[in-house]
Formats: C-alpha cells, structure tokens, sequence
C-alpha cells in the first residue's frame, strides 16, 4: 500500500504463471489494482503462422492473460474482473530485444522506445489518485461473520492435511523435517515463514480475499448514487485500509500470542515426536488463532470473530462506510 506504481514484468512467450498471478492477486484484493501496470518481454520471439502482424501477435499475449480475468471474478467478485480488465486495456506495454541497445533506425527499437515513453506516461498517470466520493456504503454484519467463518474455515481445512492430522483430497501431507524447520523459523528464529510453509500469510490471504468479496456487496448506498468508478475506489480504499490491519491481527494471532505454543512444540525430540509436533501446531496454535465460528460459541471463537469485526469496522469508519 506504500508503493505509487507496481511494475508486473512477464514474458510474453507463455502463459501467465502461479507467480504473477498472484502478484496481480495481491494488488486487487489489497485495493491497489488501480496502481498495477503490465510490461511483456521477448515479444520479439511471439511467433507463428497465425501472427502476421504485430497487433495479432499482442491479442495473441493478451489472450492468455484474458483466460485468467474470470477466475479472477469467480474467486474476488466483479470488481477484481473489472479493474484488472481496464488495467490489461490500458496499462500494459510489449517490450522487443532490451537485452540490445535501442535505436530508431529499427521498427522494432522505435516500437520499444515508444512503449517505454508510453510506460513511463502510465506511471505519472497512477500516481494521479482518484478524487474520494461523497457517497457511503453500508454494509451488513452478518454478511461479514460469514466471510470469517469461510476464511477460518478454508485455512484450517489447508493446514490440517499439511500437518498429517486429518486428510483431504488435493492437500498432501509435508515432509516432517519441513514442518520441524517452519517450527525452528517461528520459535527461535524470529521468522513467520519458511519456504512456501507461511501460515501467518495463510490466514491474512484468506481473510483478506473473502472480505473483499464482501466489501463488494453492501446493503445500500447513503448519499448521492455513486457511479460505478466511484464504487470501486470506495471498496478499494477500504481494501486498502484494511490489508495492514489484516497482516498485524494475523501476525499477532498465530504467531506472536502463541510463542510459547511454538518453543513447546519445538522442544519435542525422540520417538514419536514428529506427530506431537503436529498436533501441537493444528491443535494448540492453529485451532485457536483462527477457530471456525459457529453456532456453538465459544470464548475463542467469539475472541476472533470479534477482533476481525473490529478492524473492518475501523477501516470502513475511517473512508466513509459504515457496518450495521
């Protein structure tokens, strides 16, 4: 949320990959998508009988970045689909042979060179914020209860296959030495992480990508009838808001609160102490750091439920919205 413009660079000889696509993820759900730009390299080697000219062969690349946009909706809602939509029309740019020096006497280097001024233009153009609306969404608490219970609910169906306690299909068991070094990272190491073993990034994913989708359905609209940009930079500025929120209550919640948990699970060695460790994770830090709610309440369920209410509605007060 700190960055005024994120320049996602790709290749253009392949189909988007699992790690830009979640770069691109990232910026939409934080609200920040406004501020993505797309540059697409070695379009020099985008060739084939069906590409004869240059714009074939950028609808060609823009094809297989289109095949993602409903994905995108399906997981983020309509508002994700639409800014990325607008981001590929007008912010992505075709580079040719930057390994070489550019010149003007080439059509490839005068196409480049025009590119690279048309990308600088597009930076200057996102720093240029939208002006905020009068306009005030209002939204239902409901709504947002059952956004957290999906999102506890899908990082502990993640995790507790991860660890060997319980097994689903599409989720494979890690290597005990994995979870032992995850345990080392967040025990002793003052590490949140390990490898692509991040369950403090875990949680925040799921709450953050389940409450935008919640953000963009409020009960109604007080003030005058926003148009559909001013709808979008209200849900992203509260996006934007809440994404740093997010990260500090998860941080806080399976990792710093739970220290203790950690360097217990971690001081276990011997026989049977790869599964002890495991159900030390699942049972006595997971579970209770992001506990299911549901209709039989619990102090921890209502601690965590409760917390996550308490940002949302603290950002939602500080850009114009309100919670009922």
């Amino acid at each position: 949320e700190t960055a005024d413009a994120v320049l996602l660079v790709d290749s253009a000889t392949q189909p988007m990959q699992a790690a830009p696509l979640a770069a691109m993820r990232e910026r939409v759900a934080t609200g920040n998508g406004r501020t993505l730009i797309l540059a697409f390299t070695h379009f020099d080697e985008v060739k084939g009988d069906n590409l004869p000219n240059t714009n074939e062969k950028a609808q060609h690349v823009l094809a297989s970045a289109e095949n993602v946009l409903a994905s995108f909706g399906e997981d983020l809602g309509p508002y994700a689909e639409r800014i990325l939509r607008k981001r590929l029309e007008a912010a992505r740019f075709f580079f040719e042979n930057l390994q070489e020096p550019l010149s003007e006497d080439t059509r490839a280097g005068r196409r480049t060179i025009r590119q690279l001024l048309k990308l600088l233009a597009a930076i200057d153009q996102v720093v240029e914020k939208p002006q905020p609306t009068e306009a005030r969404p209002v939204y239902d608490r409901m709504n947002l209860v059952l956004a957290v219970r999906s999102a506890a609910g899908a990082f502990q169906e993640a995790w507790r296959p991860r660890l060997g306690l319980e097994s689903k299909p599409g989720f494979a068991k890690e290597h005990w030495t994995r979870v032992e070094a995850l345990n080392r990272r967040l025990a002793a190491m003052g590490k949140d992480e390990y490898d692509t073993l991040r369950p403090v990034a875990d949680l925040r994913q799921e709450l953050r990508d389940r409450i935008y989708v919640f953000i963009q359905s409020p009960l109604q609209w007080e003030g005058p009838e926003p148009t559909e940009e001013e709808r979008q930079t209200k849900y992203d500025a509260l996006a934007d808001n809440l994404s740093g929120r997010l990260l500090a209550l998860s941080t806080r919640r399976v990792w710093r609160e739970r220290i203790k948990e950690w360097e217990r699970a971690y001081q276990e060695s011997g026989r049977g102490s790869t599964f002890v460790r495991a159900r030390i994770i699942g049972n006595d830090i997971y579970e209770p750091a992001a506990p299911v709610p549901d209709v039989m309440p619990t102090p921890d369920r209502n601690q965590f439920l409760r917390e996550v209410v308490d940002e949302v509605e603290g950002a939602a007060e500080e850009i114009g919205a309100r919670v009922l």
